[in-house]
């Protein structure tokens, strides 16, 4: 069995209710989708696209402001990197 086949991406899930605080909040809001609603479709079309090529995807729902006060305890800016090393955290938490 191939090892890549038991990789399982985890999907950084953001809330509308958290949309906005998330905008205003990260370092690199331009690589934001303008709307939650765009976010969204964009969200599931990649998730999408990564399980048409056989990749395991979770959505990993993420609380902005949890996610922001887990930056300030890394010392780390809330950018995209950080956003992705969350979900993953977030992820081992749960298995």
């Amino acid at each position: 069995m191939n090892s890549q086949n038991n990789v399982v991406y985890s999907f950084a899930w953001y809330q509308r209710d958290d949309w906005q605080l998330l905008k205003e909040s990260v370092e690199d809001p331009d690589t934001l989708d303008d709307s939650y609603e765009e976010w969204r479709k964009n969200a599931n079309k990649a998730i999408s696209n990564f399980k048409s090529s056989g990749q395991q995807v979770v959505k990993i729902s993420v609380n902005v402001a949890e996610l922001l006060d887990w930056c300030r305890n890394k010392g780390v800016a809330p950018n995209g990197k950080a956003r992705s090393e969350y979900a993953a955290y977030l992820a081992q938490k749960r298995s």
